[in-house]
């Protein structure tokens, strides 16, 4: 329709807010007793900012994910600060997909892209 503009995607930038909340919440998680609750805690917060954040990813998977290393690690390696990285690094991508994609869609795009698929398909 005209007058309407497609929207671009905004630029991805670190979240530094839940980074230092999961640096927190992973030096809390050192201490014995606490960690069970401020563990669930900061599952919960980073799971509802993850959903916001970069809906592609999904919560649930990335808290077991993290659990699980917690276990394995006994808690040493920071896995709520992971979490965090990981929906940074899928955001970052799919901005870079959104930004990329008018550019394929070209007709140089096109012909890039058939010249890839021919020269692996050889």
């Amino acid at each position: 329709m005209p007058g309407i503009s497609e929207k671009k995607p905004e630029p991805v930038s670190l979240p530094w807010g839940m980074i230092a909340f999961a640096i927190v919440s992973d030096l809390v998680g050192l201490i014995p007793i606490i960690n069970i609750f401020s563990e669930l805690v900061a599952g919960f917060v980073i799971g509802l900012w993850q959903r916001s954040y970069a809906p592609k990813t999904d919560p649930l998977i990335s808290f077991f994910l993290a659990k699980a290393l917690d276990i394995f690690t006994l808690g040493i390696l920071p896995s709520n600060i992971a979490v965090v990285i990981y929906a940074y690094v899928k955001k970052k991508a799919q901005y870079a997909k959104e930004k990329l994609t008018p550019l394929a869609n070209s007709r140089l795009g096109k012909l890039a892209v058939n010249k890839i698929d021919s020269h692996y398909q050889a």
